[in-house]
């Protein structure tokens, strides 16, 4: 929390200092707040406003949100426990992830509002949500469900780690029941050699979008997704959204339920081999 430093009250009717806000405007960035578009030139504007609205009840759960954030009051406190450098990182150079606020699964109005904001079938999402995940979007400790690939992470750090780590770090796909290490103990190990990379090679929560789509997902950083799909379910809604969104072609398959487009689209060129149509289709029949 070093360096986030607030002198007077940011939000409506407000001091409104720019030095202040352009620390609140980082730090929302920071915390993944990127709904509404804001900039971080120190004005406080329309965009920046909404954008403390957005934190203060999606994030905190406000009943009664004020969009004012003063020196150490909850919000800023809150605000101020992420560093913008590789989230959190333990003493081993292990991740500390930010904790989960709300409820961990998503509800019927979840799909609802997806399938309204995408202009689909609620069946269509539930069945993409099924076949990517197959459970709940976070674990019984708040973690986002997640899949490590060794392949990209080999991909992204050019093969270096290959011939002492071939667990997390490998040409060839898979090695996902490599004995005695879990998805979260290899995507560990994995940020302990290089984090970013680490980060961009896993896939992540309820619908399983790849770290390094962060900026299709609606972020600016790899670190402002992990920090976002963390948070809440209805962040990990948003990235999805986005994410299906950033693509005409993406987006059109699931609204005409053409399985094999989208998941040509959602899940690459390889798509067949897991015969990822078909589970879609299969799951969407399931859930009409």
């Amino acid at each position: 929390m070093i360096g986030n430093i607030l002198l007077d009250a940011v939000g409506p009717r407000q001091a409104n200092r720019e030095l202040d806000v352009r620390t609140v405007q980082r730090l929302l960035h920071q915390h993944g707040m990127v709904r509404v578009r804001f900039s971080n030139d120190g004005s406080f504007d329309s965009a920046t406003a909404a954008a403390i609205l957005d934190y203060q009840r999606r994030i905190m759960r406000q009943r009664f949100a004020t969009g004012v954030i003063r020196p150490g009051d909850e919000t800023f406190w809150r605000l101020s426990q992420t560093t913008p450098l590789h989230l959190l990182a333990g003493a081993l150079g292990g991740i500390l992830f930010l904790p989960l606020m709300g409820p961990d699964s998503f509800s019927d109005q979840d799909f609802i509002d997806i399938a309204k904001a995408l202009e689909c079938e609620v069946a269509a999402v539930k069945a993409v949500q099924f076949v990517e995940s197959g459970k709940l979007p976070y674990d019984k400790k708040g973690r986002p469900t997640i899949l490590f690939e060794r392949h990209l992470f080999s991909q992204f750090t050019f093969r270096r780690y290959d011939a002492h780590f071939p667990a997390i770090s490998n040409p060839a796909p898979g090695g996902y029941s490599w004995p005695e290490l879990d998805q979260y103990v290899r995507l560990q190990h994995a940020y302990a050699l290089d984090p970013i990379p680490a980060l961009r090679a896993t896939s992540w929560g309820g619908f399983q979008i790849l770290g390094d789509n962060f900026h299709e997902a609606g972020c600016e950083s790899v670190g402002a997704f992990i920090r976002a799909v963390c948070g809440s379910i209805q962040q990990q809604k948003d990235t999805f959204v986005h994410f299906v969104k950033s693509n005409h072609a993406r987006l059109v398959a699931l609204q005409k339920k053409d399985w094999a487009q989208f998941a040509l689209h959602y899940n690459g060129k390889h798509f067949k081999i897991n015969h990822y149509d078909t589970q879609l289709a299969k799951a969407y029949a399931r859930f009409s």
